[in-house]
């Protein structure tokens, strides 16, 4: 059935291309990436804006923001002890792109884009140490870590109608996750020995080579 789908797409797509404008000087582009054969086919990997200097000159900019909460609550007599754990990644993703004269409804290009990032995962943990006092210690603990890339690309924009566009992208580069920290945060702690600490990590990890977008760029022009 999604064969089927894909195939019919693909036939209306080449029937109204050879109508498709494609962009012009000072248009401003807005595309989401999409999973369409994934398990989550409709999830948002990702938002990208460009801006087009001249008809074959963009700048781009790729953004994500998202995290996780997650909060438990546990009654030990009268006392409610809270415990849980969040996440935050941040991406953000600048670079520039230089289009080809392709043919009037397809827009091929090469470019670059940096990559920076950071992901930090925390918890949050409460327990009694004087039950006939409800003395309660709470501990919080967060790592981060930073991510550092940089890649080389080819893609193109096929322009399904005017102002409308699908796109593939690949490309070759290296991105490096930071070594990052770790904390650990005490309020009224059982042991007076258990210090607040702050723990840089040891190891880092550089992966570099070939690498594709396996997903489905879908834009349009706002300007």
């Amino acid at each position: 059935m999604i064969n089927k789908s894909i195939l019919m797409f693909a036939i209306i797509a080449l029937q109204i291309t050879a109508v498709a404008q494609k962009q012009d000087a000072k248009n401003i582009t807005l595309e989401m990436e999409f999973s369409p054969l994934g398990s989550e086919p409709l999830s948002i990997n990702g938002i990208r804006a460009r801006y087009f200097k001249s008809e074959d000159i963009a700048f781009r900019l790729g953004l994500f923001i998202g995290g996780s909460n997650n909060p438990t609550v546990t009654e030990v007599g009268d006392v409610e002890l809270t415990s849980g754990s969040s996440s935050f990644d941040f991406t953000l993703r600048p670079g520039f792109e230089k289009h080809f004269d392709g043919t009037k409804s397809l827009s091929p290009y090469i470019g670059a884009e940096g990559l920076f990032g950071s992901s930090i995962t925390s918890s949050k943990s409460e327990s009694i140490w004087l039950s006939d006092q409800n003395e309660v210690q709470t501990m919080r603990t967060s790592n981060s870590s930073p991510q550092f890339g940089l890649n080389i690309l080819s893609g193109a924009d096929i322009y399904i109608i005017d102002k409308f566009y699908l796109g593939v992208e690949l490309g070759f580069g290296f991105l490096l996750d930071g070594a990052g920290k770790s904390r650990v945060k005490y309020q009224n702690p059982e042991d007076d020995s258990m210090e607040n600490t702050v723990t840089k990590g040891n190891s880092s990890q550089l992966n570099w080579g070939p690498n594709y977008q396996g997903t489905l760029r879908i834009g349009y022009c706002l300007k």
